[in-house]
């Protein structure tokens, strides 16, 4: 049966509440994983600036800037910071 990804959502965060308070902090830390990648990726592209062209500006190599924007790996402080300089970005904590 195909479902909605919001549907999905649901009921995996619904599940994550049943079983606790380890897995409401395990799924708020992929949440905020995911949201990194994605957010790198849509500034990426929104500067019209390839993965090549990111990877030669902030000498993180585009193999590994694939794998951070797929969500694959997860980057250290360093790594987003040096993606983050090229594309005239701040990273930095922001209150919710």
């Amino acid at each position: 049966m195909v479902k909605k990804l919001s549907d999905l959502m649901l009921e995996i965060k619904q599940e994550a509440h049943k079983e606790g308070e380890e897995a409401q902090a395990e799924l708020a830390a992929l949440h905020g994983h995911y949201r990194l990648a994605r957010e790198l990726h849509d500034l990426r592209i929104a500067r019209n600036v390839t993965q090549k062209q990111l990877a030669a500006m902030s000498g993180v190599g585009q193999s590994e800037i694939s794998r951070i924007e797929s969500g694959a790996v997860n980057p250290t402080v360093a790594t987003v910071a040096a993606l983050a300089s090229p594309l005239n970005a701040d990273f930095r904590l922001v209150s919710r």
